[in-house]
């Protein structure tokens, strides 16, 4: 049976400021190389030791799908109407806003956790990964 990779917070930010540093070498939007992988995996091996198997091309290419996916979520979250996204506190809901942020988890239910948290990467990553609208 194969460990799996266990994800700290500095573990992700560790990844997040790596990508973050490098995207230009993803050409356009942040489709990287298994070379670009093969990298990422060395600087996280080169940090502090991992709980859980060590951090490879593959376990970094995956969790950077999941990190992007989040990016998304909280993109979508942050330009949604009657909603004031804030980095700390997250859409901020109070009693007067729950109707309205009840109807958008019906229609977003991955936003659910950005009720009233925020997510810290979404700063950094403003500026690496593509929106669409």
């Amino acid at each position: 049976m194969r460990d799996h990779c266990i994800w700290s917070l500095a573990d992700e930010t560790r990844l997040v400021d790596y990508i973050a540093d490098k995207h230009s070498k993803a050409g356009d939007g942040t489709n990287f190389t298994r070379t670009f992988w093969n990298n990422a995996a060395l600087h996280m091996a080169a940090g502090p030791v991992p709980e859980g198997a060590p951090k490879m091309a593959d376990s970094c290419q995956s969790k950077w799908s999941r990190i992007s996916t989040l990016f998304k979520v909280v993109n979508k979250l942050s330009n949604a109407s009657g909603v004031l996204y804030d980095f700390e506190k997250g859409a901020n809901i109070d009693d007067e806003g729950e109707t309205m942020w009840m109807d958008y988890i019906s229609k977003n239910p991955d936003a659910k956790a950005f009720k009233n948290k925020g997510w810290l990467h979404f700063e950094k990553l403003q500026g690496v990964i593509p929106v669409t609208t």
